[in-house]
């Protein structure tokens, strides 16, 4: 059976927001950081995305051709599935949409796959996963900035208790915290 990781970046204040990146991201990069995040991607089997973040990661990775980054293959040539009910179609690589009854369609993934599924982003399908005891492992990757509004990981009266499993400080004051829910 495989093990559901969501791996999320985010500021001191829970914001994921995509659109702010560039404040609260970017100046924060290291190489130890890009070597966490290149660990993180070739390390499963099957990837899982909500539909913004897949449209957004698609959009761009399917273009690059020379593997960017070190992660582009990864990226382009893994097993995915989207989470939408108005997506048509999903032509980055091999896409599965998923449009019925979410939480039972993630099961039989789960049951079918043997290594890790890699959620990036995907904030509502990190919520209903808790809510559903189907996420296994959760990866904050924290930078230290506060942003003050946007989107955030947690914006759901969600009610879980998380063990702490590991927490690294890496460069530039960025940490890692790594939980399993206790379910």
């Amino acid at each position: 059976m495989g093990r559901i990781i969501s791996s999320i970046w985010q500021t001191i204040d829970g914001v994921i927001d995509a659109s702010t990146m560039d404040n609260w991201f970017a100046p924060f990069h290291s190489d130890e950081r890009g070597e966490y995040i290149n660990e993180t991607i070739h390390d499963c089997e099957a990837m899982l995305y909500g539909r913004v973040t897949y449209e957004m990661l698609s959009g761009y990775w399917s273009q690059q051709k020379d593997n960017a980054f070190g992660v582009a293959d990864k990226l382009n040539n893994t097993k995915k599935y989207v989470v939408s009910k108005s997506l048509k179609e999903a032509n980055w690589g091999e896409t599965t949409i998923i449009d019925g009854d979410v939480a039972e369609e993630i099961r039989k993934i789960k049951q079918t796959t043997k290594g890790n599924i890699l959620i990036q982003g995907s904030a509502s399908i990190v919520n209903l996963l808790l809510q559903e005891k189907l996420l296994d492992v959760l990866k904050l990757l924290t930078n230290p900035h506060i942003v003050g509004s946007g989107k955030r990981l947690f914006e759901s009266e969600l009610n879980q208790q998380l063990v702490l499993t590991h927490e690294k400080q890496i460069d530039n004051g960025v940490i890692i915290s790594t939980y399993k829910p206790k379910y």
